[in-house]
């Protein structure tokens, strides 16, 4: 990927707002459910954007995601079930196939082609991918996931984790998962023991569709407290993906490695359900898988407990409107190239590029 431009969309900034936030995101790949926990056969509920999901897998392996109602009466389909290879709504036995098509109303013998075209579902792309179910709202986005190879890499332990709620915006979970000031406090108990809050020299190359951060862990020279094998000093390369898929790479001397994954899908404006997932090298000489999980839990309920204690709830979009509050350098470096990436990001996304256009008189 090419490094991004140094200039400047010309754009007034107040034409970034939350709604084009949303427009710009129905737009990208976003998870909704763990992969493990739709088995063939299986129907269950998501949120995403606002939207009210329905996603199934069906016994052929197909999925289904689509809006949660049903065109009939408006029953919630995630509470109806796969019947005979189709979705059967649970109120009036409509079924559906996974293109969304309406294949029978059991109250019409034989239902009109008009009838069963006006019944097709609203659904969405979606596939399956690095363990989740992921769906797309707007079928005009074009950018595909990023490509870590770890996360499919035979030799590699990879685990997704359950995702965790952040009763926050996706923009505070992301600044804080990227942030390197907040662990001698935060995770005084747990990331944090051998922390220095102190930011290392750090190597920040921007791209078009995001940045990447390459610094050393801050550790302290001489902590009053031995650190554990996931406390230690170690590499770390942080890749922020536009906009909010963030990887980090950590890298230590003895040559295991680990790669990290955060997706904080935004569920609403001040609310995220964050996805994760942990790569760990070959013959890493460390906790076993189990115990690195429960460990990364444990910090990323501490960092929910920091997220959903700031206020407001989302970093606002626009500094004139609440501020993003009083920030310094070279601490919150990666929150503003963060901030400045994704507004540039947004400005530059076609969604907005669209709808801001004005129309002829």
């Amino acid at each position: 990927m090419s490094k991004s431009s140094t200039t400047s969309p010309k754009s007034a900034d107040h034409i970034l707002n939350e709604q084009r936030v949303i427009d710009a995101l129905r737009a990208t790949w976003q998870p909704v459910l763990n992969a493990a926990l739709l088995a063939p056969g299986s129907v269950k509920g998501a949120t995403l954007l606002g939207e009210a999901l329905v996603v199934a897998r069906f016994p052929n392996g197909e999925l289904l995601a689509a809006h949660r109602a049903c065109p009939h009466k408006g029953y919630d389909l995630s509470k109806s079930s796969i019947c005979e290879g189709s979705l059967q709504c649970g109120y009036h036995g409509w079924r559906f196939n996974p293109k969304g098509e309406c294949l029978d109303i059991p109250s019409l013998v034989h239902p009109p082609a008009n009838k069963l075209d006006l019944s097709h579902l609203r659904n969405f792309e979606v596939q399956e991918r690095y363990g989740m179910i992921w769906v797309r709202l707007d079928a005009s986005g074009t950018t595909e996931l990023p490509e870590v190879p770890e996360f499919e890499s035979p030799d590699w332990t990879y685990i997704v984790a359950p995702p965790m709620l952040f009763r926050s915006g996706f923009r505070r979970e992301i600044e804080n998962y990227l942030d390197m000031t907040h662990f001698a406090f935060a995770h005084k108990t747990t990331l944090g023991v051998a922390a220095s809050p102190i930011v290392p020299p750090m190597q920040i190359d921007e791209y078009s569709d995001g940045f990447l951060m390459d610094a050393p862990f801050p550790a302290l020279d001489s902590p009053h407290e031995q650190p554990g094998k996931l406390q230690q000093a170690h590499r770390r390369r942080q890749r922020c993906y536009l906009p909010n898929f963030t990887t980090i790479r950590q890298s230590f001397d003895d040559g295991d490695e680990r790669v990290l994954v955060h997706i904080p899908s935004p569920t609403g404006p001040e609310e995220c359900l964050v996805f994760w997932a942990l790569a760990i090298s070959p013959r890493f000489r460390g906790p076993t898988p189990e115990s690195q999980i429960e460990f990364a839990t444990r910090v990323l309920d501490e960092d929910r407990e920091m997220c959903e204690s700031q206020i407001p709830r989302e970093v606002p979009i626009n500094p004139d409107r609440g501020g993003w509050g009083v920030l310094v350098t070279p601490g919150d470096t990666l929150a503003n190239t963060f901030q400045k990436t994704f507004r540039r990001w947004l400005l530059n996304h076609p969604t907005l590029q669209t709808k801001a256009t004005p129309s002829a008189p």
